[in-house]
């Protein structure tokens, strides 16, 4: 046996040992460990935070090959009285000249809106439900969809929806302009729709749009896409989410919008007393009731309504716009004819040119040539310090040339 003083030297011997030998192989686990848990514990709810915000959507492919719009029908509002630029002025103002050169932008804007519609997307029948302010204009809707392929498009009339103890509200921007914003009145046998304004142009397939819809939390009635010209605005209106939302596109539950006071969404909006003091443009109304109502709202990334004042550099991040493609250009204000962005310009006319039966790979080839072109000779345009912005741009047909198959 070991006397005391022995086993001490030897107890000290053997640790002298450990810390040389072992110290490290039992410390560094330890601290690895510990470090693990510790980052665990504190960081991922800011991490979780930042990659939920710019979290690339994954689309469901039943979306992309059914026919979502024949149980949540697409719907459009066009009228012919509107007026000549778009710009925040009364109804008494328009001249008819001016009006008639709005009816025909109009009119070219639905039929490019309508041509890409068809060109990408992948269902069979289009059931879309056109607001009208006449019947007449219905029938003129119907003539110019003449030469599309019918057995794809399924239109249905309804005339606009809007309250007769508000008459003022047709001097509030345009007098078709809050038809969008009673769906719920105008359409009551329905449970959703899918609202899109006649001014964009589909860059890939539509059917992603109800996914949106899908997407809804259990109180959640719109689904809306930023706006970052509130941030400029002067003076200051009134905006919900982070930067402001566009109406512009909307995936609307109206079975929960019919919850709210008055039965709808303008409804409640005029009963808010949001539109006051006039004149006061509908999306301003909106804005001002969803700041105060953020539960209704899902707002999405500005892939699902990319507008000019998305390449401001005020507006938010969108990862899902190159890694998914720009799915809808919108030339709000009149951007598509207007000298507000190149690019804009640039891809509104290759699109409105182009014919349902053309090869895909070769209007690709002819819309990344032209882009190539524009950045080598000019900057000054809106979206020119937008990084990789053609490629979110193309990136739709990129993927509808590849799934034809289609040679040159």
């Amino acid at each position: 046996m070991l006397n005391r003083k022995s086993y001490k030297i030897t107890l000290q011997f053997s640790f002298q040992r450990l810390s040389m030998r072992s110290w490290t192989r039992i410390l560094v686990p330890l601290v690895i460990i510990v470090s693990y848990y510790t980052f665990r514990s504190i960081v991922p709810k800011h991490i979780h935070k930042s990659v939920q915000k710019n979290a690339t959507y994954r689309i469901p492919k039943p979306l992309t090959t059914a026919n979502p719009s024949l149980t949540y029908p697409m719907t459009i509002v066009v009228c012919e009285a509107v007026d000549a630029m778009g710009s925040r002025t009364s109804s008494k103002v328009i001249v008819k000249d001016d009006s008639a050169r709005s009816w025909s932008r109009q009119t070219q804007q639905l039929n490019t809106m309508l041509k890409t519609l068809l060109y990408f997307s992948k269902s069979p029948v289009w059931h879309i439900i056109v607001l009208t302010d006449t019947l007449d204009t219905f029938h003129k809707v119907l003539n110019l969809t003449a030469a599309f392929p019918r057995h794809r498009l399924l239109l249905q009339h309804r005339p606009v929806w809007l309250p007769q103890d508000q008459p003022l509200i047709k001097e509030h921007w345009r007098p078709c302009a809050w038809a969008k914003q009673f769906l719920a009145e105008a359409l009551p046998e329905h449970d959703a729709v899918v609202y899109v304004d006649t001014d964009v142009v589909f860059l890939g397939p539509a059917e992603e749009l109800w996914w949106l819809l899908r997407s809804m939390g259990p109180r959640q009635a719109l689904a809306l896409a930023p706006e970052p010209q509130y941030l400029l605005d002067s003076p200051r209106h009134p905006f919900a989410g982070r930067v402001g939302l566009n109406t512009g596109v909307m995936a609307a539950n109206l079975t929960r919008l019919r919850r709210l006071p008055g039965g709808g969404l303008g409804s409640a909006v005029l009963r808010f007393g949001a539109v006051t003091p006039p004149p006061r443009h509908d999306q301003d109304a909106v804005n001002h009731y969803l700041f105060h109502r953020p539960h209704l709202l899902l707002e999405v990334t500005s892939r699902w309504n990319f507008l000019p004042s998305s390449c401001f550099p005020e507006a938010p991040p969108c990862a899902d716009c190159l890694s998914a493609g720009i799915l809808i250009l919108h030339g709000s204000d009149a951007t598509f004819f207007r000298n507000i962005d190149r690019k804009f310009l640039l891809v509104y006319k290759t699109l409105a040119s182009l014919h349902l039966s053309g090869d895909p790979r070769r209007l690709l080839a002819v819309l990344e040539g032209r882009l190539a072109v524009l950045d080598s000779w000019s900057h000054d345009y809106l979206c020119s310090n937008y990084t990789d912005i053609n490629r979110g741009i193309t990136l739709g047909l990129t993927n509808t040339a590849v799934a034809k198959q289609v040679s040159f």
